[in-house]
């Protein structure tokens, strides 16, 4: 990485300089460096990413209805895994939880297209398809991926 300090002339470079870090402050944070080799990210951290969470019985099916935090609400792709390890911490232990995989991809997705819903419904019975076509289904994909015929 090859990072290069000048030092500040005048006072207009100061108010910029101070200016950016108020304004990065405010901000949810996401700094991105980079060498050939290696990716350094810096991301705001919440302390808390799920405020409850509550098993219901929906259509014949057990789901896990989620309502998170509004720093979880500002998360941002880096800090995804953050918030995956909150819900299986905290969560996973219940005997309707199943598809880890196939839950991550819903919340996740849910951060991309429905953050500010009252609540995260993310529901084990759906097939695990990869992030790509939850996301394309609307968080709620139906159809399992083909599988060959022996």
């Amino acid at each position: 990485m090859n990072i290069q300090h000048q030092p500040t002339r005048d006072l207009r470079s100061i108010a910029l300089v101070s200016l950016g870090i108020a304004i990065c402050l405010a901000a949810p944070f996401h700094v991105q460096a980079q060498t050939q080799d290696s990716e350094m990210v810096i991301v705001e951290r919440c302390t808390r990413y799920i405020e409850k969470a509550r098993w219901f019985y929906r259509d014949y099916q057990w789901v896990l209805a989620i309502t998170p935090t509004p720093c979880a609400r500002r998360t941002l792709p880096p800090a995804t895994p953050f918030l995956v390890d909150e819900l299986l911490r905290d969560y996973s232990n219940s005997r309707y939880w199943s598809n880890t995989h196939g839950l991550r991809h819903q919340l996740i997705c849910h951060l991309a297209i429905a953050r500010d819903k009252p609540e995260w419904i993310i529901e084990p019975w759906r097939p695990d398809v990869g992030y790509a076509k939850t996301l394309a289904a609307g968080c709620n994909h139906v159809e399992p991926l083909p599988e060959e015929a022996p």
